[in-house]
């Protein structure tokens, strides 16, 4: 039953104080604290009028208490804390959420432990021209439809930093790649519920991106060239005969150590890769393949080798300086910079009529010149370090087909020719 109690304040005004009794706890016996509430009527209300709307507003006021949507002071206070705990709760989880800046460090981080320096490379270079794009946005709030138009914009009018040429297939398929891992590595950290690349289809070449073939020397080319190193200083003379003949990628040569070669049989063992990242300098790491190989050199490229042994030995000791134990070196007996062959081959190249010469350019030309002339696959395979014969058929494709066409013949003059 609701009571009302008329007030009179110090200014005079009326106010009619309205309780609706909540009854007893019935466990301590104690009487619960009652539902209030004030009303004040009009001031030219006489006594008699506000009574009767006051006793309106009590029976609307115990209704509702009744019905229970009426709180208590002691409920009203609560309620309201709990909803600045809620509004502080939402506050500082909107806080915790990672930006996709904040998650790359953190990603970059942990990958640290179960990725290679090179592998780290490509990941920063993906991600630093993404964070221009997508860095300040919350993982949580990059959609399908945000990185499908970031993966077009690579494909429309993505250009490489360093050149300026707008990014290949294979380019644009590695920022794909990297950033499919980092989403799933995201969704596995549970940052985010679903990864927006998960229904993005990888990009498909364009029409004019056309497959090219890996650029070699002719025969004729590759004996002019070996003539032309005869003009050259010794250790760049062995270095790039080393190339020629072994087929090595160009920090596989860097990374070999006088112990990995048997100067009297030829035998050599490919066990490590030099690679140089920007601020963590020259460091060594596995084969491309993940796993070392043997290769053998012919006898003239061990006896140029012999000679730069020599040679270097001598430079060495007028310097004063210990030998590292590796064959290709800089000038101070370090561990020579994987850029520098290129340098050179680009200068040399260009001195002697050879354009766009590269290290690649002479491991190419081993393959090519040895399937042309009837080398079996598997073997130039093993010697590449390709993981499979599969990959050299598809890069060497011309090549096997002139030793196709060649046997061929063969078999045409054997088969075919007058008894």
């Amino acid at each position: 039953m609701a009571s009302i109690t008329k007030r009179t304040l110090k200014d005079g005004s009326r106010v009619y104080q309205i309780r609706v009794f909540r009854g007893r706890d019935p466990i301590t016996g104690k009487q619960l604290a009652p539902y209030t509430m004030r009303y004040t009527p009009p001031e030219s209300w006489s006594d008699k009028k506000a009574m009767k709307q006051a006793q309106i507003e009590a029976a609307t006021f115990e209704a509702n208490c009744v019905a229970g949507t009426v709180m208590t002071r002691a409920d009203r206070k609560a309620y309201e804390q709990e909803q600045v705990r809620i509004a502080e709760e939402l506050r500082r989880e909107e806080e915790r959420k990672m930006t996709f800046n904040m998650y790359v460090e953190f990603f970059m981080e942990q990958s640290k432990f179960t990725r290679s320096l090179g592998t780290l490379g490509n990941y920063r270079n993906v991600f630093n021209r993404a964070s221009k794009k997508l860095g300040e946005y919350k993982m949580t709030e990059i959609t399908p439809v945000i990185m499908k138009g970031y993966i077009f914009e690579l494909q429309s009018n993505g250009v490489s930093e360093r050149s300026g040429a707008p990014l290949s297939y294979n380019t644009i398929g590695k920022h794909y790649n990297v950033l499919h891992t980092l989403f799933e590595a995201a969704v596995s950290d549970e940052v985010i519920v679903d990864s927006p690349m998960k229904r993005i289809k990888k990009p498909k070449p364009k029409k004019d991106d056309i497959k090219m073939e890996s650029k070699s020397l002719t025969l004729e080319e590759s004996r002019r060239l070996l003539e032309c190193l005869k003009n050259e200083p010794l250790k760049w003379r062995a270095l790039i005969m080393f190339y020629l003949d072994s087929g090595c990628r160009r920090g596989e040569a860097i990374a070999m150590r006088w112990n990995d070669i048997n100067l009297k049989t030829g035998c050599i063992e490919i066990k490590g890769n030099v690679q140089y990242e920007v601020g963590i300098g020259k460091y060594i790491t596995t084969p491309k393949s993940g796993k070392g190989r043997t290769v053998f050199l012919n006898p003239p490229v061990l006896t140029v080798l012999k000679e730069w042994k020599r040679e270097q030995l001598r430079m060495q000791l007028a310097m004063g300086i210990p030998g590292s134990g590796f064959v290709f070196t800089q000038d101070d007996g370090e561990m020579m910079d994987p850029n520098a062959p290129t340098k050179y081959l680009r200068k040399f190249g260009k001195k002697y009529g050879f354009p766009g010469l590269h290290p690649h350019t002479l491991r190419h030309t081993m393959a090519t010149i040895s399937i042309a002339n009837n080398a079996d696959i598997v073997s130039i395979s093993k010697k590449l370090g390709h993981a499979a014969p599969a990959i050299t058929l598809n890069i060497y494709s011309h090549a096997n087909q002139e030793a196709q066409i060649r046997a061929n013949r063969t078999l045409e003059l054997a088969l075919y020719k007058e008894a």
